[in-house]
Parts: C-alpha cells; sequence; structure tokens
C-alpha cells in the first residue's frame, strides 16, 4: 500500500518510470504544470509531457501548489522556475512535515537539505534488462536439482515462457542449451547447418525461436554485426521455400525521408521506390548456382517487400514477414504492422532500440513490444549481444 507523502519535481514527472499509484499524496506545482505544457510540442519530451498532463488530470492522490513566497529561512533568488518549484515545496513542507521532496537534481537537492526539506533523489530499476535468455553454471548436482525443481514446479530463477537457458555443467565443463516451454526446459530445434549455423548460443536461441511457428511473434534485437537481420531472412527464406510453411517471405521497412522526402514522392514504380530500401534484405537471397534466384522468387511471388505506409489496411495471410530496423518505429507504427498479421503468418521485428532515430526515442514501440511481450505465450524474444561480424565492425560499434 502506498504511504509516501512527495512533493514531485518536473523531471520526475517526464520520467515513465514514475507511477502515481505508488504514492499516497502527490504534490504538484503549478510552475511544474506550466512547464509540462511548455515541453508539449518538443520533439524530445512531447511524448512524455503529454502523457504526464494526462496522468495528472486522471490521478485522484494529486494537490497542486499555487503559493509560494520568499522570506524567512527560504531566502534564495526568486528567477528560475527551480527556485519556484523549491519555493512551494518549502510552503508545502512548511504545513506537512511528512513531504518528502522528490527529484533528479543534485542542485535541487542541495539547496532543499539547506532549507530542511528531505529530499530524495529518484532511483528504478531498469526495465531494460530482459534478453530472453539465461545464462547458470554449476556442477552436476547443481543442474540435477535444478531440473527436479522445474518439474515440481518450482522456478526460483524466475524462468517466463519462451525463455532460453545456457547450462553450464562444470564437472564435464560442457554447456547446453534449452527453451524453457512454461513447465520445462526443451532442447532447441535447429535449422540444418548448410542453411545457416549459430555462431553462438544467442544465435543458437535466435535460429531456435525464428524456426517455431508456435510463437507467432519474435524479436530478434541486438546491436552492430550481432547477426539479428542476416539469421532472420535465411530461416524465412528455408521456412518458405524449402520446408514450405508459409507461401511468402515478405519483408518490411519504414523508410526515412531523406532531405523530407516522402517515398510516395519519388520518381518510379512502387517497386522501383522500395528495391532499394530492401538492399539489407536481398543481399542474403542467393544461390551460388543461380544468380537470378532472387529475381525468380520475386517474379514467383515467393518474395514480397514493402514499406510501413503502404500497409494500411491490407491483411497479411500466409507469409513470413521480417520487419527490419523496427527500432524506427513508435507505438503507433508498430500496432499498425503487427496488427496486419492473419492466423497463418508470423511476425519478426529485428532492430536495436539503441539506435533509434530521435523521433522514436521516446515512444520505441519495439522496446515496448518486449517490455510486454515478455511471458507472453505468443512472443519470443532474443537479445543477440556479440558483434560477430568482424573486428573492423566491433571497433567502430564500440566507439
Amino acid at each position: 500500500m502506498p504511504s509516501k507523502t512527495i512533493f514531485v519535481d518536473t523531471n520526475i514527472l517526464l520520467n515513465e518510470k514514475f507511477v502515481f499509484a505508488d504514492y499516497q499524496t502527490i504534490y504538484i506545482s503549478i510552475t511544474t504544470i506550466e512547464e509540462l505544457d511548455h515541453q508539449k510540442q518538443d520533439e524530445r519530451l512531447g511524448f512524455f509531457a503529454r502523457q504526464a498532463i494526462r496522468n495528472i488530470k486522471d490521478a485522484n492522490n494529486v494537490k497542486k501548489v499555487l503559493d509560494y513566497k520568499f522570506e524567512g529561512a527560504n531566502r534564495f533568488l526568486q528567477h528560475g522556475n527551480d527556485n519556484h518549484i523549491l519555493a512551494m515545496a518549502y510552503e508545502t513542507w512548511c504545513k506537512d512535515k511528512e513531504i518528502l521532496l522528490l527529484c533528479d537534481d543534485y542542485g535541487l537537492t542541495i539547496k532543499a537539505e539547506a532549507l530542511g526539506i528531505p529530499c530524495e533523489l529518484f532511483e528504478y530499476k531498469d526495465d531494460e534488462s530482459y534478453k530472453g535468455y539465461q545464462e547458470l553454471s554449476g556442477n552436476t548436482d547443481f543442474i540435477n536439482n535444478l531440473f527436479y525443481d522445474i518439474s515440481k514446479g518450482k522456478n526460483d530463477y524466475g524462468f517466463v515462457i519462451n525463455e532460453y537457458l545456457t547450462l553450464h555443467n562444470r564437472d564435464l565443463d560442457k554447456f547446453d542449451d534449452y527453451r524453457f516451454d512454461g513447465e520445462k526446459f526443451v532442447a532447441l530445434k535447429l535449422p540444418n547447418s548448410k542453411i545457416v549455423k549459430g555462431l553462438n548460443n544467442q544465435q543458437r536461441f535466435a535460429l531456435d525461436l525464428l524456426g517455431n511457428k508456435d510463437v507467432p511473434i519474435k524479436v530478434i534485437a541486438g546491436g552492430f554485426g550481432s547477426g539479428k537481420t542476416i539469421l532472420s531472412v535465411k530461416v524465412g527464406l528455408d521456412q518458405v521455400t524449402n520446408k514450405e510453411v508459409y507461401k511468402t517471405l515478405m519483408f518490411v521497412r519504414n523508410p526515412l525521408p531523406a532531405d523530407g522526402t516522402d517515398i510516395g514522392f519519388l520518381p518510379g514504380s512502387k517497386e522501383e521506390k522500395i528495391y532499394d530500401y530492401c538492399r539489407p534484405f536481398l543481399q542474403y537471397i542467393e544461390d551460388p548456382k543461380n544468380q537470378f534466384y532472387a529475381e525468380n522468387l520475386i517474379r514467383d511471388e515467393k518474395i514480397k517487400m514493402d514499406v510501413v505506409s503502404f500497409l494500411k489496411g491490407v491483411s497479411i495471410d500466409d507469409s513470413y514477414v521480417i520487419m527490419d530496423e523496427a527500432e524506427d518505429m513508435n507505438t503507433k507504427l508498430i500496432k499498425l504492422v503487427g496488427s496486419r498479421i492473419g492466423d497463418t503468418s508470423t511476425i519478426v521485428f529485428t532492430g536495436d532500440w539503441k539506435q533509434a532515430e530521435n523521433r522514436y526515442k521516446y515512444d520505441n514501440g519495439l522496446l515496448k513490444v518486449i517490455k510486454k511481450g515478455k511471458g507472453n505465450p505468443l512472443v519470443g524474444i532474443v537479445v543477440l549481444e556479440d558483434d560477430v561480424r568482424s573486428p573492423a565492425s566491433r571497433f567502430f560499434a564500440d566507439l
């Protein structure tokens, strides 16, 4: 049950980790509300400012503070919004000694302490840490006990459905990989190594997930050179051309306009406009014995390519869909693409939210899918952490 009575600084309300329901009473200054209103048009903070104002409006534990004065113990300069907020916090604290000032500003903390106002820096747990897998190490007894506990419903390590595990047996110096199906650990099902081979345990997890028809929503995230696109394309192509699980391999991107020019205004047919955006996909569609392999697959509609703006109102059935560079999509665009997927299709989101363009940093659809998808039986997530492309690639990735 929330018990703290707090007075909040503006930046706290702009932080998506702040939860109104965690507190009994929240005092908010009129200056803070004005600052939020001013930030609504800001490209970087506008989304969170609008959300904060909606939260204030809907909350039943918020009290607005209007009055303040600079006298007595409060002798700070009267200019500057921070001092106005501090003055209101001081006036409120004088009436209610249970108040705690919550902020993320060390300067404001020092001034609050000078006035005697209890103050605390806002801290939160980073919920971007879910990678879709865990790594455990122990002797044979440890491993036997782990499997026994899981069989009895005891889940001390908090595994969620479709989460992966690398298990190191120290006695044998042996590594084994598993997927948790919600009840037990199961062995991975990997494609033929002639199709594609995982270079590490993370890539093996990704390959198992990519080939799992029972998990229709897949997220393969990772940084530069981690292999997220090539793995997705190779498995998708195998599912369509060899195993014939799906009729079509579909590659989708959200092309960012160059010089403000929308793709719809570029010259040429739809296919010509899209082709260049799909080169990261087409480079992995190859057959050394047939130089026209990709062209033939496109002609036979085994391969389709599209952009997000052309998907509205479209139903995508019997397809293996790869939504590449999904970090450059907000929640609205992710919903638009995901809601097109029929019962006989699967969709793979590839990308790295850390590389998102500015307009998508503060409302990132890929990150939201990861957060909401954890533990959902329809969703599988693997975050690739290793750059396997080349030493040169790793150098630039670490800049």
